[in-house]
């Protein structure tokens, strides 16, 4: 049974057995004892109690909460003998007869991300980066310039790091900022490198360091608004992160309806929805993957960076940070691959056409849509998801909605004629047309009544591949055409004159009549598209 004592280093207490605290209370006394100017001794004490405070923090878990003997001399080899480090004045006085003995094994510290406000032009943020990053300075200036003078990004980007990171104040923090190692001798040399450089400012009258030394006094005195503005903008970090990650959850996993073609009703899942997409079973399920990643990963570090700035976290998750960073990169790689690769399933796009016999030389054809048993309600055009949601998976089929219905006008009188095309999309033009004529549209024609459904399907292993069947009506000279109630369930062009908004061909008819056909009902006509996408079919 060892006795323990409780001690505070480095403004952190600590339990230790009895024999490692004489051991490190005569280290420390030793050390203390080389450094004989009080500021300087005072300084660099304090950088080595917060150094080891670290170590043994490091030390400690939920099965070890005693500080040993062990531990100490663990501290003692990484920090160095005190022998090894005696001052100048201390040297000079035995009349420098020690010789240079063997260092201890050195510790390289975890590389830390702080404003270096010692070689800075404005805050340090250049300064903390080409530490952090172990590059020159001045590429990272010149980088922060020329984005400045592009979309002045760079400037919101300064100002938010110059707020959210911390500058290196303590020598530990300085060291642990350009990666070196953290012993004594490091310490003791940052501590005199800074006195001499202060001498050399002050004889040499350096307007750089005065300058940053003004600004470095006017962020020192606006620290307490920062800091409270610091504390606002993790905050904030945190709830958009944690409404994100929920939100992003939902949508990925859910059927909330955030996404108008998936839900119940409609195709079940974003899986299936892809499965629907890209051309095979892995990929689908790759991209899913990728999406998840590509995704979550800047939402959770949104919320371990607030975590951290809202609780003042100071452990490096550089590991973590590199990992996850190139997993974001590799599933970003994923998507613009398979993307490019769903882009040449779409690059071809051709039609199938036939004609549907009419030999009836009567003067009007009566033309409506039947019944819509599969979306009912679900056409609106004031909805800027109407397409989206007429999509339904059922069994092996996909039901789809709003096929196209154009009317044209003859060069002659005669009889009516009934064009069908059906188009599709696909890898080559042979795999467009094989699609195009699994179109299952089924029209009705009874006398001089045409009756056309609201949607149409396609075999799910087809996959969405851009499908539509288009209707197109020859109107003679002198004859006419009747639309029913229901003609608005699809979408309908008149010779340019297409239903948008408030506008509707529902129960009107069209008198074909010179060179144009002309609504006889309609006090104002369906607006003209000028740009007609049916002209291809006149």
């Amino acid at each position: 049974m060892n006795k323990t004592i409780s001690i505070n280093i480095g403004g952190f207490v600590f339990n230790i057995e009895e024999d490692a605290y004489q051991k490190l209370f005569h280290y420390l006394t030793t050390i203390k004892k080389n450094f004989t100017e009080a500021e300087e001794r005072e300084e660099i004490m304090n950088d080595i109690e917060a150094r080891i405070a670290e170590i043994f923090q490091s030390k400690l878990s939920a099965a070890k909460e005693v500080i040993t003997d062990k531990d100490v001399d663990q501290v003692i080899e990484v920090m160095g003998k005190p022998e090894d480090y005696v001052s100048e004045e201390f040297a000079e006085s035995t009349n420098k007869n020690s010789s240079e003995k063997e260092k201890t094994a050195e510790q390289t510290s975890q590389r830390r991300f702080f404003r270096d406000t010692e070689d800075a032009t404005l805050g340090g943020v250049c300064s903390g980066l080409a530490h952090y990053f172990n590059i020159d300075v001045a590429i990272i200036r010149v980088l922060f310039i020329v984005f400045a003078l592009v979309g002045g990004s760079a400037i919101i980007v300064y100002i938010v790091m110059l707020i959210a990171i911390p500058e290196a104040k303590t020598t530990n923090e300085k060291l642990q900022m350009k990666g070196q190692s953290i012993n004594v001798e490091s310490i003791k040399e940052h501590f005199n490198r800074a006195k001499n450089n202060i001498k050399d400012n002050v004889n040499n009258g350096n307007f750089k360091n005065i300058f940053n030394d003004t600004v470095s006094k006017s962020v020192r005195a606006g620290s307490g608004l920062v800091r409270v503005f610091t504390k606002l903008f993790a905050a904030g970090l945190l709830i958009f992160g944690f409404f994100f990650l929920i939100l992003l959850m939902i949508v990925l996993f859910g059927q909330s309806g955030l996404l108008p073609i998936v839900g119940a009703e409609h195709v079940e899942n974003l899986p299936t929805l892809l499965g629907l997409i890209y051309p095979g079973e892995s990929q689908s399920t790759l991209v899913f993957i990728s999406l998840i990643f590509v995704t979550m990963i800047p939402i959770i570090g949104m919320i371990v960076i607030g975590t951290k700035i809202l609780f003042n976290i100071k452990k490096s998750f550089r590991t973590i940070n590199i990992s996850s960073s190139i997993v974001w990169f590799i599933c970003v790689g994923i998507l613009v691959v398979t993307g490019i690769n769903l882009g040449m399933n779409l690059r071809n796009q051709t039609s199938v056409e036939y004609a549907i016999p009419f030999s009836d030389s009567t003067d009007v054809l009566k033309i409506d849509v039947s019944e819509d048993i599969k979306f009912s309600d679900y056409i609106s055009y004031g909805d800027v998801w109407n397409y989206s949601e007429l999509v339904r998976l059922e069994n092996e089929n996909i039901i789809l909605g709003y096929p196209r219905l154009v009317i044209t006008q003859k060069e002659d009188s005669g009889l009516f004629e009934i064009i069908v095309y059906k188009e599709s999309n696909g890898l080559s033009t042979k795999d467009a047309i094989n699609k195009a004529e699994r179109i299952d549209y089924k029209i009705s024609l009874t006398e001089n009544r045409l009756l056309l459904p609201p949607y149409f399907s396609v075999p799910k292993s087809d996959k969405l591949r851009g499908q539509c069947p288009v209707v197109e009506i020859k109107v003679p000279k002198g004859k006419q055409i009747e639309l029913g109630k229901n003609i608005d369930r699809i979408q309908v062009s008149v010779s340019g004159r297409q239903n948008y908004g408030s506008d509707t061909f529902s129960n009107t008819t069209w008198f074909s009549k010179g060179n144009r056909l002309f609504c006889l009902e309609c006090k104002t006509e369906p607006r003209v598209i000028h740009h007609d996408h049916y002209d291809d079919y006149e």
